[in-house]
Protein backbone atom coordinates (compact mmCIF):
# COMPACT_ATOMS: atom_id res chain seq x y z
CA UNK A 1 0.00 0.00 0.00
CA UNK A 2 1.48 3.15 -1.23
CA UNK A 3 2.00 5.95 2.03
CA UNK A 4 0.18 8.94 2.32
CA UNK A 5 2.23 11.89 1.51
CA UNK A 6 1.90 14.28 4.52
CA UNK A 7 -0.85 16.83 3.09
CA UNK A 8 -3.03 13.75 2.33
CA UNK A 9 -3.06 13.59 5.93
CA UNK A 10 -4.52 17.08 6.57
CA UNK A 11 -8.35 17.68 7.01
CA UNK A 12 -9.64 19.68 4.18
CA UNK A 13 -10.12 23.05 4.96
CA UNK A 14 -6.66 22.87 6.39
CA UNK A 15 -5.39 22.26 3.22
CA UNK A 16 -8.04 24.58 1.45
CA UNK A 17 -6.17 27.26 3.42
CA UNK A 18 -2.94 26.47 2.37
CA UNK A 19 -3.67 26.16 -0.73
CA UNK A 20 -5.03 30.48 -0.64
CA UNK A 21 -2.11 30.70 0.95
CA UNK A 22 0.44 29.45 -1.75
CA UNK A 23 -1.52 30.91 -4.48
CA UNK A 24 -1.50 34.15 -3.20
CA UNK A 25 1.92 33.85 -2.60
CA UNK A 26 2.70 32.46 -5.79
CA UNK A 27 0.70 35.65 -7.74
CA UNK A 28 3.40 37.87 -5.84
CA UNK A 29 6.63 35.81 -6.39
CA UNK A 30 5.56 35.44 -10.23
CA UNK A 31 5.97 38.82 -11.08
CA UNK A 32 8.99 38.74 -12.43
CA UNK A 33 8.70 35.14 -13.79
CA UNK A 34 7.62 35.11 -17.04
CA UNK A 35 4.93 32.04 -17.58
CA UNK A 36 7.07 29.67 -20.21
CA UNK A 37 10.01 29.59 -17.63
CA UNK A 38 11.17 26.60 -16.07
CA UNK A 39 10.90 28.99 -12.53
CA UNK A 40 7.13 29.55 -13.07
CA UNK A 41 6.24 25.97 -13.69
CA UNK A 42 8.36 24.69 -10.68
CA UNK A 43 6.19 26.95 -8.54
CA UNK A 44 2.93 25.14 -9.41
CA UNK A 45 4.49 22.03 -8.05
CA UNK A 46 3.64 22.62 -4.14
CA UNK A 47 0.12 23.53 -5.30
CA UNK A 48 -0.26 20.95 -6.52
CA UNK A 49 0.84 18.21 -4.31
CA UNK A 50 -1.28 20.44 -1.56
CA UNK A 51 -4.31 20.68 -3.85
CA UNK A 52 -6.92 18.07 -4.31
CA UNK A 53 -9.05 20.35 -6.75
CA UNK A 54 -7.20 21.04 -9.56
CA UNK A 55 -9.47 23.45 -11.04
CA UNK A 56 -8.68 25.89 -7.42
CA UNK A 57 -5.23 26.34 -8.78
CA UNK A 58 -6.53 27.40 -12.15
CA UNK A 59 -8.55 29.71 -10.45
CA UNK A 60 -5.12 31.50 -9.72
CA UNK A 61 -5.00 32.17 -13.37
CA UNK A 62 -0.48 33.10 -13.90
CA UNK A 63 -1.07 29.99 -15.79
CA UNK A 64 -3.21 27.65 -18.12
CA UNK A 65 -2.69 24.73 -15.75
CA UNK A 66 -6.20 23.00 -16.26
CA UNK A 67 -5.28 23.06 -19.88
CA UNK A 68 -3.46 19.43 -21.72
CA UNK A 69 -2.11 19.77 -24.84
CA UNK A 70 -1.16 17.11 -27.29
CA UNK A 71 1.32 17.57 -30.28
CA UNK A 72 1.17 15.73 -33.67
CA UNK A 73 4.12 15.68 -35.97
CA UNK A 74 3.70 18.96 -36.51
CA UNK A 75 6.18 19.85 -34.18
CA UNK A 76 8.82 18.13 -33.04
CA UNK A 77 7.27 16.33 -29.97
CA UNK A 78 10.33 17.50 -28.06
CA UNK A 79 8.63 20.93 -28.03
CA UNK A 80 5.63 19.79 -26.89
CA UNK A 81 3.95 21.67 -23.63
CA UNK A 82 5.53 21.52 -20.44
CA UNK A 83 3.17 18.35 -19.07
CA UNK A 84 5.83 16.27 -20.82
CA UNK A 85 8.90 17.09 -19.47
CA UNK A 86 10.45 14.10 -17.73
CA UNK A 87 11.37 16.72 -14.31
CA UNK A 88 7.47 17.10 -14.36
CA UNK A 89 6.36 13.96 -15.07
CA UNK A 90 4.45 13.46 -11.38
CA UNK A 91 3.09 17.32 -12.26
CA UNK A 92 1.54 15.96 -15.07
CA UNK A 93 0.19 12.34 -14.14
CA UNK A 94 -1.11 13.78 -11.32
CA UNK A 95 -3.26 16.56 -12.84
CA UNK A 96 -3.92 15.00 -16.13
CA UNK A 97 -7.22 13.33 -15.67
CA UNK A 98 -8.20 16.29 -13.90
CA UNK A 99 -8.21 18.66 -17.29
CA UNK A 100 -11.11 20.61 -18.35
CA UNK A 101 -9.49 21.57 -21.60
CA UNK A 102 -6.94 19.55 -24.19
CA UNK A 103 -5.83 21.51 -27.14
CA UNK A 104 -4.80 18.76 -30.23
CA UNK A 105 -2.53 20.42 -32.88
CA UNK A 106 -2.15 18.16 -36.11
CA UNK A 107 -1.18 17.85 -39.59
CA UNK A 108 -4.67 17.32 -40.47
CA UNK A 109 -3.45 15.03 -43.72
CA UNK A 110 -2.05 12.93 -41.20
CA UNK A 111 -5.77 12.05 -40.45
CA UNK A 112 -6.53 11.49 -43.96
CA UNK A 113 -3.91 9.57 -45.60
CA UNK A 114 -1.60 8.16 -42.75
CA UNK A 115 -2.26 6.09 -39.80
CA UNK A 116 -4.47 8.34 -37.65
CA UNK A 117 -2.58 7.06 -34.21
CA UNK A 118 0.79 7.58 -35.07
CA UNK A 119 1.59 11.12 -34.46
CA UNK A 120 -0.19 10.55 -31.42
CA UNK A 121 1.44 7.26 -30.23
CA UNK A 122 4.53 9.32 -29.64
CA UNK A 123 3.15 11.45 -26.64
CA UNK A 124 3.36 9.99 -23.26
CA UNK A 125 0.58 8.95 -21.85
CA UNK A 126 -1.35 8.02 -24.83
CA UNK A 127 -3.51 5.33 -23.12
CA UNK A 128 -4.81 7.64 -20.66
CA UNK A 129 -8.72 9.41 -20.72
CA UNK A 130 -9.62 12.78 -19.62
CA UNK A 131 -12.58 12.33 -17.73
CA UNK A 132 -13.30 15.71 -16.82
CA UNK A 133 -12.22 17.30 -19.96
CA UNK A 134 -15.36 19.25 -21.26
CA UNK A 135 -13.89 21.05 -24.20
CA UNK A 136 -11.60 20.01 -27.31
CA UNK A 137 -9.81 22.78 -29.47
CA UNK A 138 -8.26 21.55 -32.20
CA UNK A 139 -5.56 23.24 -34.51
CA UNK A 140 -5.31 22.00 -37.75
CA UNK A 141 -2.37 22.84 -40.17
CA UNK A 142 -1.53 22.26 -43.60
CA UNK A 143 0.52 19.62 -44.70
CA UNK A 144 4.76 19.86 -45.14
CA UNK A 145 5.04 17.09 -47.08
CA UNK A 146 4.07 16.33 -50.67
CA UNK A 147 0.40 16.34 -51.90
CA UNK A 148 -0.86 12.37 -51.76
CA UNK A 149 -1.91 12.23 -55.69
CA UNK A 150 -3.41 8.88 -55.14
CA UNK A 151 -6.03 7.87 -52.54
CA UNK A 152 -8.16 5.17 -51.33
CA UNK A 153 -11.42 7.18 -50.49
CA UNK A 154 -12.56 4.68 -48.06
CA UNK A 155 -9.37 4.12 -46.50
CA UNK A 156 -9.22 7.85 -45.53
CA UNK A 157 -13.16 7.54 -44.56
CA UNK A 158 -12.02 4.94 -41.56
CA UNK A 159 -9.14 6.54 -40.59
CA UNK A 160 -10.90 10.02 -40.00
CA UNK A 161 -13.89 7.46 -38.37
CA UNK A 162 -11.16 6.38 -35.94
CA UNK A 163 -9.80 9.46 -35.14
CA UNK A 164 -13.05 10.11 -34.04
CA UNK A 165 -13.69 7.31 -32.12
CA UNK A 166 -10.39 8.02 -30.36
CA UNK A 167 -11.72 11.48 -29.49
CA UNK A 168 -14.35 10.16 -27.99
CA UNK A 169 -12.58 7.54 -25.95
CA UNK A 170 -10.18 10.26 -24.67
CA UNK A 171 -13.16 12.85 -23.85
CA UNK A 172 -16.18 10.96 -23.23
CA UNK A 173 -17.89 13.87 -21.61
CA UNK A 174 -16.56 16.75 -24.13
CA UNK A 175 -19.45 19.82 -24.58
CA UNK A 176 -17.62 22.14 -26.91
CA UNK A 177 -15.32 21.91 -29.81
CA UNK A 178 -13.13 24.52 -30.93
CA UNK A 179 -11.40 24.05 -34.90
CA UNK A 180 -8.71 26.62 -35.61
CA UNK A 181 -7.22 26.16 -39.17
CA UNK A 182 -3.78 27.56 -40.37
CA UNK A 183 -3.82 29.45 -43.41
CA UNK A 184 -4.72 27.66 -46.29
CA UNK A 185 -7.06 25.37 -44.48
CA UNK A 186 -8.43 23.56 -47.44
CA UNK A 187 -5.92 22.77 -50.55
CA UNK A 188 -7.72 21.41 -53.21
CA UNK A 189 -9.98 18.58 -54.10
CA UNK A 190 -10.15 15.97 -52.73
CA UNK A 191 -8.92 17.31 -49.20
CA UNK A 192 -11.56 20.07 -49.08
CA UNK A 193 -14.21 17.14 -49.00
CA UNK A 194 -12.29 14.89 -46.56
CA UNK A 195 -11.64 17.95 -44.44
CA UNK A 196 -15.57 18.75 -44.54
CA UNK A 197 -16.61 15.03 -43.40
CA UNK A 198 -13.71 15.37 -40.49
CA UNK A 199 -15.12 18.15 -39.13
CA UNK A 200 -18.93 17.09 -39.23
CA UNK A 201 -18.25 13.83 -37.56
CA UNK A 202 -16.23 16.07 -34.67
CA UNK A 203 -18.81 18.50 -34.41
CA UNK A 204 -21.89 15.89 -34.42
CA UNK A 205 -20.09 14.98 -30.80
CA UNK A 206 -20.92 18.10 -28.89
CA UNK A 207 -23.59 20.55 -29.61
CA UNK A 208 -21.41 23.75 -29.34
CA UNK A 209 -18.91 24.30 -31.82
CA UNK A 210 -16.40 27.85 -32.02
CA UNK A 211 -14.31 28.37 -34.79
CA UNK A 212 -11.48 30.25 -35.00
CA UNK A 213 -8.86 31.81 -37.68
CA UNK A 214 -6.40 34.28 -37.95
CA UNK A 215 -7.26 36.48 -40.57
CA UNK A 216 -9.04 34.38 -42.79
CA UNK A 217 -12.04 32.48 -43.62
CA UNK A 218 -13.38 29.64 -41.70
CA UNK A 219 -14.60 26.32 -42.63
CA UNK A 220 -17.77 27.36 -42.12
CA UNK A 221 -18.78 27.60 -45.30
CA UNK A 222 -18.63 23.34 -45.68
CA UNK A 223 -20.67 22.82 -42.50
CA UNK A 224 -23.66 25.48 -42.96
CA UNK A 225 -25.69 22.86 -44.77
CA UNK A 226 -24.63 19.61 -42.66
CA UNK A 227 -25.57 20.38 -38.94
CA UNK A 228 -28.33 21.32 -36.94
CA UNK A 229 -29.28 21.06 -33.07
CA UNK A 230 -26.52 22.81 -32.00
CA UNK A 231 -27.26 25.11 -28.61
CA UNK A 232 -23.88 27.39 -29.01
CA UNK A 233 -21.79 28.75 -31.90
CA UNK A 234 -19.07 30.97 -31.95
CA UNK A 235 -17.03 31.92 -35.38
CA UNK A 236 -14.65 34.65 -35.97
CA UNK A 237 -14.07 35.49 -39.62
CA UNK A 238 -15.53 34.97 -42.81
CA UNK A 239 -18.59 35.88 -44.71
CA UNK A 240 -21.62 35.91 -42.61
CA UNK A 241 -23.88 34.18 -45.03
CA UNK A 242 -22.92 31.18 -44.25
CA UNK A 243 -22.87 31.63 -40.91
CA UNK A 244 -26.57 32.68 -41.00
CA UNK A 245 -27.39 29.29 -42.92
CA UNK A 246 -25.56 27.23 -40.12
CA UNK A 247 -27.59 29.40 -36.96
CA UNK A 248 -30.95 28.82 -39.29
CA UNK A 249 -30.78 25.25 -39.21
CA UNK A 250 -30.16 24.61 -35.25
CA UNK A 251 -32.45 27.81 -34.80
CA UNK A 252 -34.62 25.65 -32.43
CA UNK A 253 -32.07 24.74 -30.22
CA UNK A 254 -29.96 27.36 -30.74
CA UNK A 255 -29.22 29.28 -27.00
CA UNK A 256 -25.67 30.99 -27.60
CA UNK A 257 -24.64 32.49 -30.91
CA UNK A 258 -21.94 34.79 -31.31
CA UNK A 259 -20.24 35.98 -34.35
CA UNK A 260 -17.06 38.45 -34.91
CA UNK A 261 -16.30 39.01 -38.99
CA UNK A 262 -15.77 41.59 -41.44
CA UNK A 263 -16.64 39.50 -44.41
CA UNK A 264 -18.81 40.04 -46.92
CA UNK A 265 -22.55 39.00 -46.70
CA UNK A 266 -26.04 40.58 -45.40
CA UNK A 267 -26.23 40.24 -41.37
CA UNK A 268 -29.75 40.24 -41.61
CA UNK A 269 -29.75 36.78 -42.84
CA UNK A 270 -30.07 35.71 -39.75
CA UNK A 271 -32.95 36.55 -39.46
CA UNK A 272 -34.96 36.21 -43.16
CA UNK A 273 -33.41 33.76 -45.53
CA UNK A 274 -33.15 34.10 -49.46
CA UNK A 275 -36.71 33.37 -49.75
CA UNK A 276 -38.34 36.11 -47.43
CA UNK A 277 -38.97 33.72 -44.23
CA UNK A 278 -38.31 34.80 -41.01
CA UNK A 279 -36.66 32.49 -38.48
CA UNK A 280 -37.21 32.51 -34.62
CA UNK A 281 -34.57 31.63 -32.06
CA UNK A 282 -36.82 30.41 -29.25
CA UNK A 283 -34.41 29.29 -27.12
CA UNK A 284 -31.65 32.04 -28.02
CA UNK A 285 -30.57 33.90 -24.54
CA UNK A 286 -27.13 35.13 -25.77
CA UNK A 287 -26.63 37.30 -29.40
CA UNK A 288 -23.15 39.12 -29.61
CA UNK A 289 -22.55 40.08 -33.25
CA UNK A 290 -19.90 42.33 -34.27
CA UNK A 291 -20.44 43.26 -37.83
CA UNK A 292 -19.60 46.65 -39.31
CA UNK A 293 -22.84 47.28 -41.35
CA UNK A 294 -25.65 49.29 -41.31
CA UNK A 295 -29.20 49.85 -41.57
CA UNK A 296 -30.95 52.36 -41.75
CA UNK A 297 -34.32 53.62 -40.47
CA UNK A 298 -36.83 54.88 -43.48
CA UNK A 299 -39.79 55.49 -41.37
CA UNK A 300 -41.74 51.94 -41.23
CA UNK A 301 -40.50 48.32 -40.39
CA UNK A 302 -38.21 46.50 -42.29
CA UNK A 303 -39.44 43.43 -40.84
CA UNK A 304 -42.81 43.55 -40.24
CA UNK A 305 -44.02 41.08 -37.97
CA UNK A 306 -41.21 39.03 -37.01
CA UNK A 307 -40.04 38.21 -33.44
CA UNK A 308 -36.66 36.66 -33.99
CA UNK A 309 -35.30 36.48 -30.22
CA UNK A 310 -38.38 36.61 -28.17
CA UNK A 311 -36.24 35.03 -24.91
CA UNK A 312 -32.94 36.85 -25.27
CA UNK A 313 -31.34 38.05 -22.16
CA UNK A 314 -27.71 39.14 -23.02
CA UNK A 315 -27.24 41.23 -26.33
CA UNK A 316 -23.92 43.14 -27.59
CA UNK A 317 -24.40 44.82 -30.45
CA UNK A 318 -20.73 46.78 -32.13
CA UNK A 319 -23.20 48.48 -35.11
CA UNK A 320 -26.84 48.28 -35.53
CA UNK A 321 -27.06 46.36 -38.92
CA UNK A 322 -30.86 46.16 -38.99
CA UNK A 323 -33.74 48.76 -40.64
CA UNK A 324 -35.92 48.67 -37.15
CA UNK A 325 -36.28 47.90 -33.75
CA UNK A 326 -36.77 44.02 -34.49
CA UNK A 327 -33.47 42.56 -32.23
CA UNK A 328 -35.52 44.05 -29.20
CA UNK A 329 -38.96 42.57 -30.07
CA UNK A 330 -40.79 40.40 -27.74
CA UNK A 331 -37.86 40.28 -25.38
CA UNK A 332 -38.54 43.40 -23.34
CA UNK A 333 -40.05 41.09 -20.04
CA UNK A 334 -36.20 38.92 -20.27
CA UNK A 335 -33.19 41.14 -21.21
CA UNK A 336 -30.80 41.92 -18.50
CA UNK A 337 -27.74 42.48 -20.27
CA UNK A 338 -27.34 45.12 -23.01
CA UNK A 339 -23.93 46.60 -24.64
CA UNK A 340 -24.39 48.16 -27.64
CA UNK A 341 -23.05 51.17 -29.99
CA UNK A 342 -25.53 52.92 -32.06
CA UNK A 343 -24.87 55.94 -34.61
CA UNK A 344 -27.36 58.86 -33.97
CA UNK A 345 -30.19 57.48 -36.98
CA UNK A 346 -30.81 54.36 -35.33
CA UNK A 347 -30.91 56.35 -31.75
CA UNK A 348 -33.57 58.46 -33.17
CA UNK A 349 -35.45 55.44 -34.76
CA UNK A 350 -35.25 54.03 -30.87
CA UNK A 351 -36.92 57.14 -29.56
CA UNK A 352 -39.66 57.68 -32.33
CA UNK A 353 -40.51 54.09 -31.35
CA UNK A 354 -40.59 54.02 -27.64
CA UNK A 355 -38.32 52.09 -27.28
CA UNK A 356 -36.80 52.56 -23.80
CA UNK A 357 -39.40 53.84 -21.24
CA UNK A 358 -38.44 54.17 -17.64
CA UNK A 359 -41.37 50.89 -17.12
CA UNK A 360 -40.07 48.80 -20.40
CA UNK A 361 -36.66 46.18 -19.16
CA UNK A 362 -38.03 45.72 -16.14
CA UNK A 363 -34.99 43.26 -15.73
CA UNK A 364 -32.39 44.88 -17.35
CA UNK A 365 -29.50 44.91 -14.94
CA UNK A 366 -26.08 46.11 -16.64
CA UNK A 367 -26.49 48.76 -19.71
CA UNK A 368 -23.43 50.04 -21.70
CA UNK A 369 -24.17 52.19 -24.64
CA UNK A 370 -21.66 53.94 -27.03
CA UNK A 371 -22.46 56.53 -30.00
CA UNK A 372 -21.12 55.00 -32.90
CA UNK A 373 -18.46 56.70 -34.66
CA UNK A 374 -20.13 60.66 -34.50
CA UNK A 375 -19.20 63.86 -33.02
CA UNK A 376 -21.60 66.51 -31.71
CA UNK A 377 -25.25 65.71 -30.07
CA UNK A 378 -27.32 64.22 -32.63
CA UNK A 379 -30.35 63.75 -32.75
CA UNK A 380 -30.13 65.47 -29.24
CA UNK A 381 -30.60 68.82 -27.99
CA UNK A 382 -28.58 69.38 -24.98
CA UNK A 383 -26.29 67.63 -22.92
CA UNK A 384 -28.92 66.73 -20.49
CA UNK A 385 -31.35 65.30 -22.90
CA UNK A 386 -28.03 62.53 -23.75
CA UNK A 387 -27.57 61.31 -20.49
CA UNK A 388 -31.46 61.11 -19.52
CA UNK A 389 -31.70 58.94 -22.75
CA UNK A 390 -28.64 57.17 -21.45
CA UNK A 391 -29.81 56.71 -18.07
CA UNK A 392 -33.66 56.08 -19.17
CA UNK A 393 -32.12 52.73 -20.81
CA UNK A 394 -33.05 50.18 -18.14
CA UNK A 395 -33.44 52.62 -15.19
CA UNK A 396 -33.25 50.00 -12.26
CA UNK A 397 -30.00 48.88 -14.14
CA UNK A 398 -27.16 47.73 -11.45
CA UNK A 399 -24.38 47.99 -13.85
CA UNK A 400 -24.03 51.81 -15.84
CA UNK A 401 -21.32 51.94 -18.26
CA UNK A 402 -21.40 55.44 -19.55
CA UNK A 403 -19.63 56.21 -23.00
CA UNK A 404 -15.94 56.93 -24.21
CA UNK A 405 -15.29 60.62 -24.67
CA UNK A 406 -17.25 61.87 -22.04
CA UNK A 407 -16.90 65.48 -21.49
CA UNK A 408 -16.66 67.78 -18.37
CA UNK A 409 -20.26 69.11 -19.40
CA UNK A 410 -21.89 65.64 -19.17
CA UNK A 411 -20.37 64.61 -16.66
CA UNK A 412 -22.01 67.61 -15.15
CA UNK A 413 -25.12 66.89 -16.60
CA UNK A 414 -24.61 62.99 -15.21
CA UNK A 415 -23.91 64.55 -11.45
CA UNK A 416 -27.20 66.15 -11.64
CA UNK A 417 -29.74 63.41 -12.69
CA UNK A 418 -28.32 60.52 -10.75
CA UNK A 419 -30.12 60.84 -7.87
CA UNK A 420 -33.34 59.57 -9.88
CA UNK A 421 -31.42 56.21 -10.45
CA UNK A 422 -30.50 55.06 -7.04
CA UNK A 423 -30.46 51.37 -7.96
CA UNK A 424 -26.91 51.48 -9.53
CA UNK A 425 -24.44 49.24 -7.53
CA UNK A 426 -21.26 49.60 -10.51
CA UNK A 427 -20.69 53.03 -12.53
CA UNK A 428 -18.06 53.26 -14.92
CA UNK A 429 -17.02 56.82 -16.64
CA UNK A 430 -15.10 55.33 -19.27
CA UNK A 431 -12.63 57.88 -20.25
CA UNK A 432 -13.56 60.87 -17.52
CA UNK A 433 -11.03 62.22 -15.21
CA UNK A 434 -12.98 63.03 -12.16
CA UNK A 435 -12.34 65.46 -9.40
CA UNK A 436 -12.75 64.28 -5.76
CA UNK A 437 -15.88 66.78 -5.14
CA UNK A 438 -17.60 64.89 -8.47
CA UNK A 439 -16.37 61.57 -6.69
CA UNK A 440 -18.19 62.57 -3.53
CA UNK A 441 -21.44 63.81 -4.90
CA UNK A 442 -21.29 60.32 -7.21
CA UNK A 443 -21.30 58.29 -3.56
CA UNK A 444 -23.53 60.50 -1.71
CA UNK A 445 -26.03 60.30 -4.75
CA UNK A 446 -26.39 56.81 -5.09
CA UNK A 447 -26.93 54.68 -1.46
CA UNK A 448 -26.50 51.23 -3.17
CA UNK A 449 -22.98 52.11 -5.09
CA UNK A 450 -20.13 49.56 -4.54
CA UNK A 451 -17.99 50.50 -7.09
CA UNK A 452 -16.72 53.61 -9.37
CA UNK A 453 -14.59 53.27 -12.52
CA UNK A 454 -12.99 56.16 -13.97
CA UNK A 455 -9.94 57.37 -16.01
CA UNK A 456 -8.53 58.88 -12.84
CA UNK A 457 -9.11 60.86 -9.84
CA UNK A 458 -8.00 64.37 -9.33
CA UNK A 459 -7.35 66.94 -6.50
CA UNK A 460 -8.27 69.73 -8.59
CA UNK A 461 -10.53 72.56 -8.14
CA UNK A 462 -9.36 72.33 -4.18
CA UNK A 463 -12.09 74.54 -2.25
CA UNK A 464 -12.16 78.18 -1.67
CA UNK A 465 -8.89 78.40 0.55
CA UNK A 466 -8.19 75.22 1.48
CA UNK A 467 -4.33 74.22 0.57
CA UNK A 468 -3.36 70.77 0.10
CA UNK A 469 -2.09 69.60 3.82
CA UNK A 470 -5.39 70.69 5.08
CA UNK A 471 -7.33 68.16 2.83
CA UNK A 472 -7.63 65.51 5.66
CA UNK A 473 -9.37 68.03 8.25
CA UNK A 474 -11.54 69.97 5.56
CA UNK A 475 -13.47 66.57 4.40
CA UNK A 476 -14.00 65.37 7.91
CA UNK A 477 -15.42 68.84 9.42
CA UNK A 478 -17.56 69.28 6.00
CA UNK A 479 -19.10 65.83 4.78
CA UNK A 480 -21.31 62.98 6.75
CA UNK A 481 -20.52 59.65 6.69
CA UNK A 482 -21.67 58.71 3.14
CA UNK A 483 -21.27 55.65 1.23
CA UNK A 484 -21.68 52.92 3.78
CA UNK A 485 -21.99 50.04 0.72
CA UNK A 486 -18.76 52.14 -1.21
CA UNK A 487 -16.06 49.53 -1.52
CA UNK A 488 -13.83 50.29 -4.58
CA UNK A 489 -12.20 52.61 -6.85
CA UNK A 490 -11.03 51.18 -10.14
CA UNK A 491 -8.85 53.47 -12.45
CA UNK A 492 -7.34 53.28 -15.81
CA UNK A 493 -4.86 55.84 -16.06
CA UNK A 494 -1.04 54.87 -16.69
CA UNK A 495 0.59 57.66 -15.64
CA UNK A 496 2.87 57.49 -12.26
CA UNK A 497 1.99 61.44 -11.43
CA UNK A 498 -1.65 61.44 -12.11
CA UNK A 499 -1.94 57.55 -10.13
CA UNK A 500 0.18 59.62 -6.93
CA UNK A 501 -2.86 62.03 -7.00
CA UNK A 502 -5.63 59.16 -7.51
CA UNK A 503 -3.80 57.60 -4.02
CA UNK A 504 -4.46 61.17 -1.96
CA UNK A 505 -7.83 61.09 -3.35
CA UNK A 506 -8.60 57.44 -2.29
CA UNK A 507 -7.67 58.02 0.75
CA UNK A 508 -9.57 61.21 1.29
CA UNK A 509 -12.66 59.42 0.31
CA UNK A 510 -11.81 56.76 2.97
CA UNK A 511 -12.22 59.76 5.62
CA UNK A 512 -15.84 59.34 5.33
CA UNK A 513 -16.41 56.30 3.25
CA UNK A 514 -16.38 53.92 5.92
CA UNK A 515 -15.75 50.75 3.99
CA UNK A 516 -13.31 51.49 1.44
CA UNK A 517 -10.48 49.33 1.41
CA UNK A 518 -9.31 49.01 -2.04
CA UNK A 519 -8.54 50.91 -5.08
CA UNK A 520 -7.96 48.99 -8.29
CA UNK A 521 -5.12 50.80 -10.47
CA UNK A 522 -4.10 49.21 -13.72
CA UNK A 523 -2.30 45.83 -13.45
CA UNK A 524 1.12 46.75 -14.44
CA UNK A 525 1.04 49.70 -12.00
CA UNK A 526 -0.35 47.54 -8.91
CA UNK A 527 2.77 47.58 -6.67
CA UNK A 528 3.83 51.51 -7.74
CA UNK A 529 0.41 52.22 -6.49
CA UNK A 530 0.75 50.30 -3.50
CA UNK A 531 4.04 51.35 -2.33
CA UNK A 532 3.28 55.03 -2.92
CA UNK A 533 -0.32 54.53 -0.94
CA UNK A 534 1.42 53.22 2.46
CA UNK A 535 4.44 55.88 1.98
CA UNK A 536 1.39 58.38 2.13
CA UNK A 537 -0.40 56.77 4.94
CA UNK A 538 2.76 56.91 6.87
CA UNK A 539 3.39 60.58 6.05
CA UNK A 540 2.31 63.47 7.33
CA UNK A 541 -0.66 64.40 5.43
CA UNK A 542 -2.89 61.51 7.02
CA UNK A 543 -0.78 61.03 10.83
CA UNK A 544 -4.20 61.29 12.37
CA UNK A 545 -5.79 58.73 10.37
CA UNK A 546 -2.72 56.76 9.85
CA UNK A 547 -4.11 53.44 11.88
CA UNK A 548 -7.23 53.54 10.53
CA UNK A 549 -6.26 53.64 6.54
CA UNK A 550 -3.23 50.61 6.94
CA UNK A 551 -6.46 48.42 8.46
CA UNK A 552 -8.66 49.69 5.66
CA UNK A 553 -6.01 49.14 2.96
CA UNK A 554 -3.63 46.67 3.82
CA UNK A 555 -5.35 44.16 6.19
CA UNK A 556 -7.38 41.75 5.22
Amino acid sequence: MQALSPFQLLPDHIVQMMVDHLVGSTRLLSSGVTPSSEEHKLLLMPLLWVCQNFRAVASASFYRVNTVCLRGNYYDIQRAEYHWSPRLGKFYRRAHHLAREVNITLDRRVVFYDDVLAPLSKVSFKSCTFLQARKLKFVFYPSRGQHQSEHNSSKVEANIGAFVQWIKQMAPVVREIEVECGENYVDQYPDTEYFKSLLVQLYQLVPRIRLRNHKIPTPVDLLANDISNLVRIDIEFGSIDPIARLARHSASTLQSLVIETCGDGDVRGLIKDADGNYTEYPQLRVLKLKHKSKGYWGGKPSFPGATPFPGLRLLKLDSYPFGDEVVFRGNAATLEYLDFEAGGETIKMFMELGLFTPTSHPKLQYVKFEREGERGLYPFTTDMAYIKFLLDIGPSATVRVLPHMFSESKVSAALSLLGDYPSIQVLHFLSARLSLWDAITIIRSLPSLSDLHCESLALDPLPGEVIEDGLPAHIVSNYLRMGERFRCCHVYCKSGRLLKEVVTCALLLALICPNLDYCDPPVDYFAYFMDHMRRTIDSGLFKDHALRLRRLFFTK
